[in-house]
């Protein structure tokens, strides 16, 4: 199958945030509580042409410590891959994990700017500055916050990989450009984890179909824009 088909025009110089994510036929972003057995080599692909796109990666943390991120490796060109940036109130990280042991490109760790009150997260704060990551200040820590502070430091193509709480806040302000969809053909009896949550009044946002492709063993690929 065509990757570049998939993935689509170029956003060229303008600011973007896409979004890509997998779902079973009933609707849960996971299977076994991990969405890594989702998708075929194709969503591989796809997955790998997503994070050369783009040049910051933003991933919520629990998606971070739930699927065991690794940290970012050479592109297949020798480039430098984009960053991952990864909001985070607590600071709760495993800093022997791989994210923060083995990567090329730093993560950079988004905080409230209150963080650096708290005693116990200023201490949190030096242990994952020691790894060689970035602990960058977020104003009052929400999702526009988060994307306000990715575009003051010059990124302008933003790739969100969840998780559903990050989905959801991006969705309830309306930042999502386009969202890139996987169809795994498989069955499940319930959602163990939705595409998105939110904590609040819920909203909802109408995107347009740019492109569908269905893969030999019933993988559906969908590429949706912002409806205008």
């Amino acid at each position: 199958m065509d990757i570049s088909s998939l993935l689509g025009p170029d956003s060229g110089d303008v600011f973007t945030v896409r979004t890509n994510m997998v779902s079973t036929l009933t609707g849960s972003a996971t299977m076994n509580h991990v969405s890594e057995d989702m998708g075929n080599d194709t969503d591989g692909q796809l997955f790998a042409a997503l994070r050369n796109w783009a040049d910051v990666v933003l991933v919520g943390a629990q998606t971070v410590r739930a699927e065991d991120y690794s940290g970012v490796q050479p592109n297949g060109d020798g480039s430098r891959p984009a960053p991952i940036a990864v909001p985070s109130r607590s600071l709760d990280f495993d800093i022997t994990a791989d994210f923060f042991t083995d990567f090329t490109t730093p993560p950079i760790i988004l905080i409230p700017h209150s963080s650096r009150d708290n005693q116990e997260l200023i201490k949190r704060i030096a242990t994952i500055e020691s790894t060689g990551a970035e602990v960058c200040d977020a104003g009052e820590g929400t999702v526009q916050d988060y994307i306000s502070v990715l575009k003051d430091r010059g990124f302008k193509r933003v790739l969100c990989e969840g998780g559903p709480g990050m989905i959801g806040q991006l969705v309830d302000i309306d930042a999502i450009d386009q969202m890139y969809l996987t169809l795994d053909p498989h069955l499940s009896t319930g959602v163990e984890t939705p595409m998105a949550t939110f904590k609040g009044e819920h909203s909802h946002r109408r995107m347009q179909l740019e492109n569908v492709a269905d893969d030999k063993d019933g993988t559906v690929f969908l590429r949706y824009s912002r409806a205008r």
